[in-house]
Protein backbone atom coordinates (compact mmCIF):
# COMPACT_ATOMS: atom_id res chain seq x y z
CA UNK A 1 0.00 0.00 0.00
CA UNK A 2 1.27 3.20 -0.90
CA UNK A 3 1.69 5.44 2.06
CA UNK A 4 0.42 8.57 0.56
CA UNK A 5 -2.33 6.53 -0.07
CA UNK A 6 -2.95 4.89 3.72
CA UNK A 7 -2.52 9.31 4.98
CA UNK A 8 -5.01 10.26 2.75
CA UNK A 9 -7.63 7.65 3.62
CA UNK A 10 -6.54 8.94 7.46
CA UNK A 11 -6.97 12.35 6.40
CA UNK A 12 -10.23 11.85 4.61
CA UNK A 13 -12.07 9.88 7.57
CA UNK A 14 -10.32 10.01 10.38
CA UNK A 15 -9.66 12.88 12.99
CA UNK A 16 -7.15 15.43 12.42
CA UNK A 17 -4.55 14.22 15.42
CA UNK A 18 -5.27 10.92 13.70
CA UNK A 19 -3.66 11.90 10.59
CA UNK A 20 -0.83 14.29 12.31
CA UNK A 21 -0.29 10.78 14.12
CA UNK A 22 -0.04 8.73 11.72
CA UNK A 23 2.32 10.67 9.39
CA UNK A 24 4.87 11.82 12.15
CA UNK A 25 5.44 8.40 13.06
CA UNK A 26 5.41 7.53 9.52
CA UNK A 27 7.76 10.14 8.38
CA UNK A 28 10.61 9.49 10.84
CA UNK A 29 10.92 6.54 8.71
CA UNK A 30 9.66 6.64 5.28
CA UNK A 31 9.47 9.01 2.27
CA UNK A 32 5.61 9.12 3.17
CA UNK A 33 5.40 10.41 -1.25
CA UNK A 34 6.83 7.64 -2.33
CA UNK A 35 7.35 4.77 -0.25
CA UNK A 36 4.67 2.34 0.48
CA UNK A 37 4.72 -0.88 2.49
CA UNK A 38 2.75 -4.06 2.93
CA UNK A 39 -0.33 -3.91 4.87
CA UNK A 40 1.28 -6.10 7.84
CA UNK A 41 4.31 -4.12 7.99
CA UNK A 42 1.97 -1.09 8.07
CA UNK A 43 0.12 -2.66 10.66
CA UNK A 44 2.75 -3.78 12.86
CA UNK A 45 3.83 -0.46 12.97
CA UNK A 46 0.48 0.81 14.51
CA UNK A 47 -0.40 -1.76 16.29
CA UNK A 48 2.78 -2.49 18.42
CA UNK A 49 1.55 -0.24 21.52
CA UNK A 50 5.04 0.03 22.43
CA UNK A 51 6.60 0.79 18.73
CA UNK A 52 3.25 3.70 18.80
CA UNK A 53 4.10 5.48 21.89
CA UNK A 54 8.11 5.47 21.51
CA UNK A 55 7.52 6.60 18.15
CA UNK A 56 5.06 9.61 18.86
CA UNK A 57 6.87 10.52 22.38
CA UNK A 58 8.83 13.07 20.91
CA UNK A 59 5.08 14.96 19.63
CA UNK A 60 2.98 14.08 22.96
CA UNK A 61 3.02 17.46 23.90
CA UNK A 62 1.30 18.98 20.53
CA UNK A 63 -0.88 15.86 20.87
CA UNK A 64 -1.95 16.93 24.30
CA UNK A 65 -2.20 19.98 24.16
CA UNK A 66 -3.37 21.40 19.92
CA UNK A 67 -5.77 18.56 19.74
CA UNK A 68 -6.12 17.64 23.51
CA UNK A 69 -6.43 14.37 22.70
CA UNK A 70 -4.81 10.89 24.57
CA UNK A 71 -3.15 8.67 23.00
CA UNK A 72 -4.87 6.06 23.75
CA UNK A 73 -8.12 7.50 21.76
CA UNK A 74 -5.26 7.65 18.77
CA UNK A 75 -4.37 4.06 19.16
CA UNK A 76 -7.67 2.77 19.47
CA UNK A 77 -8.82 4.52 16.43
CA UNK A 78 -5.72 3.53 14.39
CA UNK A 79 -6.16 -0.48 15.70
CA UNK A 80 -9.75 0.01 14.59
CA UNK A 81 -8.76 0.56 11.10
CA UNK A 82 -6.44 -2.34 11.06
CA UNK A 83 -9.93 -4.07 12.30
CA UNK A 84 -7.75 -5.13 15.76
CA UNK A 85 -9.15 -5.20 19.06
CA UNK A 86 -7.37 -2.31 20.59
CA UNK A 87 -6.65 -4.46 24.03
CA UNK A 88 -4.48 -6.70 22.54
CA UNK A 89 -1.47 -8.33 23.95
CA UNK A 90 1.22 -5.06 23.09
CA UNK A 91 -0.90 -3.31 25.29
CA UNK A 92 -0.92 -5.81 27.95
CA UNK A 93 2.52 -6.34 27.78
CA UNK A 94 3.31 -2.41 27.76
CA UNK A 95 1.08 -1.89 31.26
CA UNK A 96 2.86 -5.40 32.67
CA UNK A 97 6.04 -3.98 31.78
CA UNK A 98 5.14 -0.65 33.69
CA UNK A 99 4.16 -2.55 36.79
CA UNK A 100 7.00 -5.23 36.68
CA UNK A 101 10.18 -5.29 39.05
CA UNK A 102 8.94 -2.05 40.99
CA UNK A 103 11.41 -1.91 44.28
CA UNK A 104 9.19 -1.24 47.07
CA UNK A 105 11.59 1.25 48.52
CA UNK A 106 11.31 3.65 45.41
CA UNK A 107 7.97 4.11 47.24
CA UNK A 108 8.92 4.11 50.31
CA UNK A 109 11.56 6.64 50.40
CA UNK A 110 9.13 9.20 49.19
CA UNK A 111 9.34 11.60 52.27
CA UNK A 112 5.99 13.46 51.50
CA UNK A 113 3.28 11.27 52.70
CA UNK A 114 0.63 12.78 50.01
CA UNK A 115 3.03 12.36 47.41
CA UNK A 116 3.96 9.04 48.19
CA UNK A 117 0.06 7.93 48.68
CA UNK A 118 -0.54 9.74 45.15
CA UNK A 119 2.39 7.75 43.77
CA UNK A 120 1.31 4.59 45.64
CA UNK A 121 -2.43 4.89 44.32
CA UNK A 122 -0.84 5.24 40.65
CA UNK A 123 0.69 2.37 41.04
CA UNK A 124 -2.32 0.59 42.04
CA UNK A 125 -4.17 2.32 39.14
CA UNK A 126 -1.59 0.64 36.72
CA UNK A 127 -2.38 -2.72 38.13
CA UNK A 128 -6.45 -2.23 38.02
CA UNK A 129 -5.98 -1.11 34.26
CA UNK A 130 -4.53 -4.77 34.04
CA UNK A 131 -7.31 -6.58 36.19
CA UNK A 132 -9.79 -4.80 33.87
CA UNK A 133 -8.68 -5.41 30.86
CA UNK A 134 -10.29 -7.37 28.42
CA UNK A 135 -7.09 -9.12 26.96
CA UNK A 136 -6.26 -10.24 30.89
CA UNK A 137 -9.26 -11.40 31.75
CA UNK A 138 -9.92 -13.28 28.21
CA UNK A 139 -6.24 -14.67 29.06
CA UNK A 140 -6.65 -14.98 32.97
CA UNK A 141 -5.37 -18.53 33.34
CA UNK A 142 -2.10 -17.88 31.35
CA UNK A 143 -1.11 -14.31 32.99
CA UNK A 144 -2.17 -14.64 36.18
CA UNK A 145 0.83 -15.66 37.24
CA UNK A 146 2.50 -12.49 35.67
CA UNK A 147 0.82 -10.16 37.97
CA UNK A 148 1.58 -12.14 41.06
CA UNK A 149 4.86 -10.09 42.57
CA UNK A 150 3.36 -6.59 41.20
CA UNK A 151 -0.07 -7.66 43.37
CA UNK A 152 2.41 -8.63 46.16
CA UNK A 153 4.79 -5.61 45.85
CA UNK A 154 1.50 -3.04 46.28
CA UNK A 155 0.66 -5.10 49.01
CA UNK A 156 3.49 -4.86 51.13
CA UNK A 157 4.08 -0.97 49.73
CA UNK A 158 0.47 -0.15 51.39
CA UNK A 159 1.08 -2.15 54.62
CA UNK A 160 4.26 -0.47 54.94
CA UNK A 161 3.23 3.08 54.40
CA UNK A 162 0.33 2.86 56.78
CA UNK A 163 -2.40 2.76 53.91
CA UNK A 164 -4.24 -0.80 54.08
Amino acid sequence: MKLSEFLEDIKQNENEVVYYCCNHLLSKKYNVADDALEEDVLKELFVNYDNFTKSLNDSAGIIYKKYEAELNDVYKTICNKFNENYDNKYLFDYRLARVANQEPRQFLDIEDADTQETVIQKFEDKINAILESKYYNDNKEKLSSDLIIPQKTLELIKSAAGLV
